[in-house]
Order: structure tokens, then C-alpha cells, then sequence
């Protein structure tokens, strides 16, 4: 194989990292070895910051003894790769000392201080670093607008509004550069006060206007991200009228002012923001989510449905991924979907819980917890089929499970007497057959305790009953009452009374509260004195 086909083979970024790495090595074991060389030791700080090793180049950098100006240049720059930026400047100010015809050194100072917010620094800098352009013509007129817009915020800042007809006259170009270079200051309360600056003397200008929309845009962010939510919401609301914006900072806009609203608790203009950054960008998942949240904080969870099932359709691989996370959606997305399940079943939305958790089971369909889920929702859902075809699956899923055949109960529709005697009956052969379960004891508990109620309502049925039987007896005139139905109707309701006064005595030993005992034992003696009454009606 050729040499060129070789290179050709290698990938650009990967060949020039290898040099850099290789030249490091051999600049390192030079110094190892003795070598104090300040051009040796400057190689080897630069090999080291190709490879983006700021402290490694550094340290290279401290080893030379007599620093020069270009020294203190690259440990300059290197203070603003680590965002140090009033170190940066000192050794600026260092290396402009030790060189003061270097434009470069100038040019850096300056942007520094101007990220510094030190306007008034910058300005007295940029006489002499418009003298060192030399016979460059365009870097001259561009300094000169630059300069221009320094002294027009500095009369800003002392509320006066005098705009220099260098601003008026630039052209695209020196414009574009201008915008360019205030974008990268890093320093967003700089940056927004210098754009201001030129906002004003170029009103008309659709690039300015826009650099000005972003520039709020980002200290939005900034003074939502540290809690200052008004502060945050009254930056913002001005920019909503401004139709100089394309429609990605309409969006952020949007976006930023209903965060705004939502985090203040103004949950119908949280709604309305982002509503309408949904019809700029349907197809944002972030977008739907916060819509849907507003919704659900304001306690609309129908209008929230929507927007929730059309998130989740969204979260795909084009979602930012954490690197130390590959299947972050995936997560992501059943994590979302378990939690709007808990939140529909709360409110017994049965219905919209069992769609939430299907589509969880969707991503792990062989998580027993997950069907354990779908199983009790198809159940309060009264999906009686689609639960036992779910609890099919748990039982092979987990074979040995003793409670499975709990929740093989929970299919029974209970609805009389005889329903609940079966109840108890299974409810004590499973426990027999697993004894000492914990498991099984704590389930079957639960479900004799939530039958109790409904032995007292049967037995409140019963009494009702008899009542009226009774109150018709004595109100009615002796020759009136036909006392065989009386005699029969009363041997009907005492047969009722015997079996659901066997039923208590099945569900004594099932329960282990004293309450339940007591409220066991109080209904037992009330079936107790019905029963009586029956036998004295002739029963």
C-alpha cells in the first residue's frame, strides 16, 4: 500500500491529535531529562494545548524562567479557555508591558476587558490598538466602529442617548463583524449592554435587532436558571412584539416566558406561551412536555393527555443523550409513562392509567413489577379478560409466587353473600397452603379488610328489610295481616342472617387488627339480635 493511500486512510482530526501527542511525548522526555529550554518548553506548552491539556500547558509555561511577551500571550489565553477572565487580563497587561507593538496582545486585551464589562478601558485601549494596524485598512475601520460603540454605551450608561454617525454609516460588513465579535464576549451582562448600545443606533437593522433578541434570550435563561423568575419575566415580555425574530427565537421566547409563568404559578399564561410556541414547533418533545405539565399543574389532566401521548411519540435518538446514559430515552419514556399512570390511577381514571401503563409494559414487556401494574389497573378498569390474560403472563414470569393466587381473587366479582363466603373460603385455603408467608398473610389481610365493609352493608340491606316488614306489622290492623307471608318473609331474611353471621365467624381468624376484630365482633352481635327479632316475627 502506497504512502498516500495510507494518509488518505487516516482521518484529518485523528492524524493532527497523534502529532501533537507525539510531539508532547518527545518535548516531555527532553525537559525530563535536564532540558530548560524556553523554546523547548514553549513547543511543548503549545503541543499541549492542541491537545486541550490546559494545566499541562501551563505548567510547561511556569518552567520558563524569563518569561517574554509571547509567553504571557499563550498563558493569557489559556486563562480564557479556563473562563478566568480577570487573570487573563493581568497577563495581558503583562505581556503589552513587555510588547507594546504587538496588536495581537492588544486586540486580546481589549476583548477582555470588554467581556470584563470595563468599557471605559477598553475605549482608552483602542487608540493605540488602531495606531498598530498598520497599513491595514479594514481592521482600521472596523477598530473605528468599535470604538464608536464604546463611547456611545458609555454615554449610555450616564443616560444620554448621542449616537456617533460612524454607527450610522458602517457597512454590512464591518456590521456583521461587529455583531460577531459582541456575541463572543462570553459575558452575557456585557454583551446585552453593548448590543443595547447598538440597538439603538441602528434600529433598522434586522441582523442588530436579532442579535439583541438573543442576547435577552440567553439573560433570560441565565435569571431563570438562578430563581430570578420575574426579573426573568420582564426582561422577556418585551421582546414578544418584536418581529424582527425568526421563528427559533420566537420559540425560546415563547418557550422562556411560559417556564416564567409556570415557575410563578400563572398557570393559564404558562399555558398560552406555550401553546403557542407548540404551533411554531409541534415536533419539539420539550415543547409538548411543558405544555402538558402547565396543563397538569393547573389540574387539567384531560387537556394535558393530549400533549403527554404526543411527547412520548416524539422521544426518539434525536433527543440529547447523556453520555454516561446510552438508553436515557428509553428510560426516559418509561419512567414518564409509570408516573402519569400513578398520577391517573390517584384521580381512578382507570381508563387513562391502563393506556399509560400499556405502553410502559410496551417498553419492558417482561417485567413482572410493570404487569403486576397492568394487572390491578385492568381490574379497577373491570377489563376482567385483559387482567387474567396479564396475570397468565405474571405466572410465568414467576412461576413460584404464592400471591398470584391472591390475585386470581381479585377477579371475583363480589357481589352478595355468596360471593364473599367463597371469598373467605380461597382466602384461607391459600393461606393454609402457604403458611407463614408474609406476603400472603399482608394481601389477604388487605382483601378480608376490604370486604368488611360490605358484610356491613349487606347486613344494613338485610335490616332495612326486616324493618319495613315489622313497621307494616304494626301499623296495620291485626285482621289486615296475612301472617303466613310475614312467617316466610321472616325465614328468608333469617336464613340471610345465618349465613353472613357464618361469614363473620369465617372472617374472625383472617383479620389481625384490633379494629377489624372489634368491628367483626359489633357486627356479629347486631346479626345476632336481627336474628332473634326474626324468630319472635314466627321465622
Amino acid at each position: 500500500m502506497s504512502a498516500v493511500a495510507v494518509a488518505d486512510g487516516i482521518p484529518v482530526a485523528e492524524a493532527l491529535q497523534s502529532r501533537y501527542e507525539v510531539a508532547a511525548q518527545i518535548l516531555d522526555r527532553a525537559v525530563q531529562a535536564g532540558c530548560q529550554d524556553a523554546n523547548v518548553l514553549y513547543m511543548l506548552a503549545l503541543a499541549h494545548k492542541r491537545q486541550g491539556k490546559i494545566a499541562e500547558a501551563r505548567n510547561a509555561l511556569r518552567k520558563i524562567g524569563k518569561p517574554d511577551a509571547n509567553v504571557l500571550l499563550q498563558m493569557g489565553l489559556l486563562s480564557l479557555k479556563e473562563g478566568n477572565l480577570p487573570q487573563a487580563e493581568g497577563e495581558f497587561v503583562r505581556a503589552r508591558e513587555l510588547d507594546p507593538s504587538s496588536y495581537e496582545i492588544c486586540f486580546n486585551l481589549l476583548l477582555t476587558q470588554m467581556t470584563l464589562g470595563k468599557v471605559a478601558e477598553a475605549a482608552d485601549l483602542l487608540p493605540a490598538a488602531i495606531e498598530l494596524t498598520g497599513n491595514n485598512a479594514d481592521e482600521r475601520r472596523f477598530l473605528v466602529v468599535l470604538q464608536a460603540l464604546l463611547k456611545a454605551a458609555q454615554k449610555r450608561n450616564h443616560g444620554t442617548l448621542i449616537t456617533d454617525p460612524v454607527l450610522l454609516d458602517m457597512t454590512n460588513e464591518d456590521e456583521a463583524r461587529l455583531v460577531k465579535v459582541l456575541k463572543s464576549l462570553g459575558q452575557i451582562d456585557s454583551v446585552l449592554s453593548l448590543v443595547k448600545t447598538l440597538v439603538d443606533a441602528r434600529p433598522r437593522s434586522t441582523a442588530v435587532r436579532e442579535a439583541h433578541i438573543e442576547a435577552v434570550l440567553v439573560k433570560g435563561k441565565d435569571l431563570l436558571d438562578k430563581g430570578a423568575w420575574t426579573e426573568a419575566e420582564l426582561l422577556l415580555r418585551p421582546m414578544s412584539t418584536e418581529k424582527a425574530a425568526t421563528k427559533a427565537n420566537q420559540t425560546a421566547l415563547l418557550n422562556l416566558l411560559g417556564c416564567c409563568n409556570a415557575l410563578t404559578q400563572d398557570f393559564d399564561s404558562a399555558v398560552r406561551h406555550f401553546s403557542a410556541a407548540v404551533k411554531l414547533n409541534g415536533s419539539d418533545p420539550r415543547l409538548q412536555q411543558n405544555l402538558a405539565l402547565a396543563y397538569e399543574l393547573s389540574g387539567d389532566l384531560q387537556s394535558a393527555d393530549p400533549h403527554w401521548n404526543r411527547y412520548f411519540d416524539l422521544l426518539d435518538r434525536r433527543v440529547p443523550v447523556p453520555s454516561d446514559l446510552p438508553e436515557y430515552v428509553s428510560l426516559l419514556t418509561y419512567e414518564g409513562l409509570s408516573r402519569l399512570a400513578g398520577k391517573y390511577s390517584e384521580k381512578e381514571k382507570w381508563n387513562s392509567a391502563v393506556g399509560y401503563i400499556q405502553r410502559a409494559a410496551s417498553l419492558r414487556p417482561n417485567d413482572p413489577d410493570t404487569l403486576e401494574r397492568l394487572f390491578h389497573l385492568y381490574n379497577h378498569a373491570k377489563r376482567t379478560k385483559d387482567a387474567r390474560r396479564t396475570l397468565d403472563q405474571l405466572r410465568r414470569l414467576r412461576p413460584t409466587d404464592p400471591q398470584l393466587d391472591l390475585y386470581e381473587l381479585d377477579l371475583i366479582e363480589v357481589k352478595g353473600l355468596n360471593d364473599i363466603e367463597r371469598l373467605l373460603t380461597d382466602i384461607d385455603a391459600i393461606r393454609k397452603r402457604y403458611p407463614g408467608d408474609a406476603r400472603v398473610e399482608e394481601r389477604a389481610v388487605s382483601m378480608v379488610g376490604n370486604v368488611i365493609p360490605l358484610m356491613g352493608n349487606l347486613c344494613d340491606q338485610l335490616t332495612d328489610q326486616m324493618s319495613k316488614v315489622i313497621d307494616q306489622v304494626r301499623h296495620l290492623p291485626n285482621y289486615q295481616i296475612n301472617w303466613s307471608a310475614v312467617r316466610e318473609v321472616m325465614r328468608d331474611l333469617l336464613k340471610e342472617f345465618q349465613k353472613l353471621r357464618r361469614i363473620t365467624g369465617k372472617c374472625m381468624p383472617l383479620v389481625t387488627s384490633d379494629e377489624h376484630k372489634r368491628i367483626i365482633r359489633d357486627l356479629a352481635d347486631h346479626i345476632d339480635k336481627k336474628m332473634e327479632a326474626c324468630r319472635s316475627m314466627g321465622a
